[in-house]
């Protein structure tokens, strides 16, 4: 149950933000990397942890083991207005 992950946030070509997950058997800690109010979309910075987690699993298939597998053949998007 040990694991990690960084992805960026890339708005038009180029990275705006960064998301920084990590996890084990006791404790799940996400950090956002970037100052929010000021990206192209102004969001707390949770909802972007929220909304890309939430994205991850939407891509979710059978064929996928662990949620990370979705990047594997999907570039993930994020919508901060639905």
């Amino acid at each position: 149950m040990n694991g990690e992950f960084r992805l960026g946030l890339v708005y038009e070509g180029e990275q705006k933000a960064e998301l920084e997950y990590h996890w084990n058997d006791n404790q799940f800690t996400a950090v956002f990397h970037g100052h929010a109010p000021s990206l192209p979309v102004p969001a707390h910075p949770t909802i972007f942890i929220q909304k890309t987690i939430a994205a991850m699993w939407a891509l979710k298939t059978e064929d996928h083991a662990l949620p990370t597998d979705v990047f594997k053949d999907h570039c993930v998007t994020i919508d901060l207005s639905a």
